[in-house]
This record gives C-alpha cells, sequence and structure tokens, in this order.
C-alpha cells in the first residue's frame, strides 16, 4: 500500500511538472494571479463593422466595408509585462473568420499591433501574449479584430455569419491556476491550415502557435514508467505489459488530437464548399479580387487578339495568383522586362494590380525609375490598369 501511494504521489509530482513547464509555469508561480486586469466585453466599441450591446457583452453582428471588425476599448495604462496572460470568452465565433487580439502602446500611439490567437471554441480560451516581442511597454488601447481567414476563406463567404458575442476580457499575471485552461487552448483550439510555402513570400504575420504536445506526454510516459518500475517493482513479463498499454495509450491519445484538428479543418471546407457545384465552387478564391482582375484582363486580351501579358502585382502573393490566373496566356514580370531599359513587345498587354507603376495622362507613359514606355490605357476599375504599349514601349 505504501508503495502505491508514492507511486500515486510521483506520478502527480511527474505530470505536474512537465504539464507546467509545458505552459511556461515557474514552481514558484503563485495558485491564484496576483494581478488581474478585467475588461468587460460591453466596454468595446466596433472600430469596423457594426455592433450592439447585448447585457454585459458585445454582439458582433457585420464587418466592416473591407471585410475586417475591429473592436477596442481604451484602457486604465498598465505594463505588458506584468500581464502576460489573455483570458477571453467569445461565443458563437465564426469558423470562417480569424482572430486577432488587437493594441497599442503609450510608446508608439500611432502604431496598431496584432497577434492572430487561435479560435476560442466554446468556452474561456487562454493564452500567453509575451511571447510576442510587442508585447511590452504600456499598453493604452486593446480589442479584437475579425477577418476572413487567410488564403482560405473567400471574403464574400466570411462576411455571412451569425452574430457572435464577445464576452469579459481578462489580462492577468502567470498562475497553476490557469494551467489546464492555457493547455487546453494550446493544444486543442482550433487553428487553419498555414500556407507556409505561399507565406514566406510575404512579409511574416504574428500568430501564437500552439507548443509541442508530444513531448511532454512522452516524457510523461517514459517516466511514469521508470517511476512504475522502481517503486513497484515490477515483473519482467508485468513492465512488458505496461510499456505495451502506456506506448499505445500514448499513441492513441496524440492521434486522436491529430484527428480532431484534422476534423476542424474539414469543417471549415465544408462550410466553404458544401453544397456548391463544381463551377461555383471554381469561382470561391480566398483572393476573389484578383481572381476577378484576372477574369478581365483575359477578356481584354482576348478582344485585342494578343497573348502577351506584362504584370505588375503590389505584392509577390498577387502577383503570382494572377499569373496563375492568367493561364494559359504567355504571362510574364513587368519588372523584369523593363530591367535595364529593355523594350516592351509592341501590342503587349501590361496588368497592374495595386502597383506602384505611374501613368502620366498628358505624355500618355508608363514612367519606371530608369524609362518611360509609350502606352495606351484600356481599363481602369478599383485596383487594376490595364494599358497596351506603342511603338516598341519606348
Amino acid at each position: 500500500m505504501i508503495r502505491r501511494i508514492a507511486f500515486a504521489l510521483i506520478l502527480v509530482m511527474i505530470w505536474l511538472g512537465l504539464l507546467g513547464w509545458a505552459a511556461g509555469l515557474s514552481w514558484r508561480a503563485p495558485l491564484v494571479p496576483s494581478a488581474r486586469q478585467a475588461l468587460p466585453g460591453y466596454d468595446l466599441h466596433a472600430r469596423f463593422g457594426r455592433a450592439e450591446r447585448v447585457g454585459e457583452s458585445l454582439q458582433v453582428t457585420a464587418l466592416g466595408e473591407d471585410g475586417t471588425g475591429l473592436q477596442t476599448a481604451m484602457t486604465n495604462r498598465f505594463v505588458a509585462a506584468n500581464f502576460p496572460i489573455l483570458r477571453y470568452r467569445i461565443e458563437n465565433f465564426p469558423r470562417t473568420l480569424e482572430l486577432a487580439v488587437v493594441f497599442r502602446r503609450s510608446d508608439t500611439p500611432d502604431d496598431v499591433q496584432t497577434i492572430s490567437l487561435p479560435s476560442p471554441g466554446s468556452s474561456d480560451a487562454t493564452v500567453d501574449l509575451s511571447s510576442y516581442p510587442e508585447w511590452r511597454g504600456e499598453i493604452t488601447e486593446l480589442g479584437f479584430a475579425q477577418y476572413a481567414t487567410a488564403q482560405l476563406v473567400p471574403p464574400s463567404v466570411a462576411r455571412t455569419f451569425a452574430p457572435f458575442r464577445i464576452g469579459r476580457v481578462e489580462l492577468e499575471s502567470r498562475a497553476w491556476s490557469q494551467l489546464a485552461s492555457r493547455l487546453r487552448t494550446d493544444w486543442f483550439a482550433y487553428r487553419p491550415w498555414a500556407l507556409r510555402s505561399i507565406n514566406t513570400l510575404g512579409a511574416p504575420t504574428e500568430t501564437l502557435k500552439a507548443s509541442s504536445m508530444q513531448m511532454p506526454v512522452g516524457l510523461g510516459v517514459l517516466l511514469s514508467l521508470i517511476a512504475a518500475a522502481l517503486i513497484l517493482r515490477l515483473s519482467r513479463r508485468e513492465l512488458v505489459l505496461a510499456v505495451a498499454f502506456a506506448s499505445i495509450g500514448g499513441w492513441v491519445l496524440l492521434d486522436l488530437r491529430w484527428l480532431d484538428d484534422l476534423w476542424a479543418k474539414h469543417t471549415l471546407t465544408e462550410t466553404v464548399y458544401a453544397g456548391k457545384s463544381w463551377e461555383q465552387r471554381s469561382v470561391l478564391q480566398p483572393d476573389e479580387p484578383t481572381l476577378a482582375a484576372a477574369q478581365e484582363v483575359t477578356r481584354l486580351a482576348r478582344e485585342a487578339n494578343t497573348s502577351h501579358v506584362l504584370v505588375s502585382a503590389g505584392s509577390t502573393y498577387e502577383y503570382l495568383r494572377l499569373i496563375y490566373f492568367l493561364l494559359p496566356l504567355n504571362t510574364a514580370s513587368l519588372d523584369e522586362a523593363v530591367r535595364d531599359g529593355a523594350m516592351l513587345p509592341r501590342d503587349a498587354l501590361i496588368a497592374l494590380f495595386d502597383s506602384e507603376w505611374q501613368f502620366d495622362a498628358s505624355e500618355q507613359t508608363l514612367k519606371a525609375s530608369t524609362a518611360s514606355y509609350a502606352v495606351t490605357p484600356v481599363f481602369e476599375k478599383d485596383a487594376l490598369r490595364v494599358y497596351r504599349v506603342r511603338e516598341g514601349g519606348r
């Protein structure tokens, strides 16, 4: 009996130590937070989109015209380092939107900092903001932003959602009472697919990433088996059975976690595409403006009886997507084509999408840093401008 009690105590110490280590908790941390800043949902005000107060919560009913929602409140100024833990409850948050915490600091009042957060789910979510280098100094304003999940959800789909409600928001110092909530959010909260091969082409996005669940679970199983062998003095047969059951149990736990995450991602795909024909699905693109621009350029190229299109865009991602959507037209980069003042193919179309190239209406030319190119305006709407090259483009 004494050995079993000692073994149970050792197990508690092993798993508490490993889970606390996974959550970044020190053994000297208090049981409950020693400092707390509360921000009721009704204190937030809609900056983009529409929202209304419902009891002590704020109910968000619509996004802004740019497809973004933003709700913030001025805070009693506090030092970020003293409140690294953010707890938030948001009910009925749609899977098609991504959530971010937004804040301002007193040292840079004109700059807005954002950190992408895991989906809040159906219970309180708890995250540690201290891993983000910009969470420092004195915080003067705090709130949340919502937008279509990047590179996965078309804006037209993201704008159609049932109202969600922002409840109580709290900032706290670290404490052991946060252990279960923090690991539940860190390991089990939904995070959308990350298209890293595309993300690396643009500016990096600050995102609270999930920590490894495999390491603490694996170490916990290993140390538990060692403790069982030493304290309970298991026979060889009992030890083999214990290793087999513990290994299978740990594997099943990690596999179920992976399947749960895969199911959540599959649910998002169904939300966007289920019940639609293949034709409807083909036009549901995360970057709908880019697709619309490419379709317009394709139409103009067909009318002009040319397949040669030179493209310039505001970002590498937009440029590559335009090239993809314009297939099978003969497309190339305008910026590469004009390098060293090269001539442009006569009658080729130039498609500028949110590009910095400037058109001089008086001279009917597009101007670059090294040369100007004679063009004729063909089309202009929103971020898209299309021109036709004249006389060799010089």
